[in-house]
């Protein structure tokens, strides 16, 4: 056992004072950092749809349908954002009969007014930009909301028409504005830190 623990100690004074002769550094190798990250934010029309999209391409569609379920009495989720041309599908998930109405928010539009019985969906794909008000004629109180949006990246401003995206890449980019029953883009340029845009109607 004396001889095995003397033969370990040679060893490692020999490693030691090769690793000296030749110089190297025990210090971790350096790691590649983050991409810088930005903030965007600013002022818009108030109750606006901002979208943030990317300057050159739009960004793709997603190949699965959004999803609004109803359960419990309620819309789930209470707020939806989809894509403008994806589909979103109204499921009745519980064992009562409920009825689907969405308004466009605004103009007061009816898109649609169905009944969905048990297990049973309805299936529509919008086609505009904006703000949809959803409610069931069944059951009072049982109400929701659609976003509607050019984008995934998509926020929705304050009464006081501030909003703010975080967590975007540096680079170019256009501003999509929805209000007032139109769409409107702006180009941006985000650099690191934070992008204030201000626009005004």
């Amino acid at each position: 056992m004396k001889q095995i623990r003397l033969c370990v100690a040679t060893v490692v004074i020999a490693f030691s004072a090769c690793s000296q002769d030749n110089n190297q550094s025990t210090a971790p190798p350096a790691t590649t950092a983050a991409p810088a990250q930005s903030e965007v934010t600013g002022t818009v029309p108030a109750n606006a749809v901002v979208t943030l999209l990317p300057a050159n391409e739009p960004p793709p569609m997603p190949t699965e349908a959004a999803l609004m379920d109803q359960i419990s009495k309620q819309f789930i989720p209470n707020v939806l954002i989809t894509r403008v041309g994806q589909k979103v599908r109204f499921h009745n998930g519980e064992d009562l009969p409920h009825n689907v109405t969405v308004i466009r928010r605004g103009s007061g539009t009816e898109v649609f007014n169905v009944s969905t019985e048990r297990a049973e969906e309805y299936v529509h794909t919008f086609d505009r930009a904006g703000q949809y008000d959803v409610k069931c004629d069944i059951h009072e109180g049982m109400e929701a909301t659609v976003i509607v949006a050019h984008g995934p990246t998509t926020v929705v401003s304050g009464n006081d028409g501030r909003f703010s995206i975080p967590n975007v890449a540096p680079g170019s980019y256009k501003l999509s504005l929805t209000y007032a029953g139109q769409t409107v883009e702006h180009p941006v340029e985000v650099r690191a830190g934070r992008t204030e845009v201000n626009i005004s109607r």
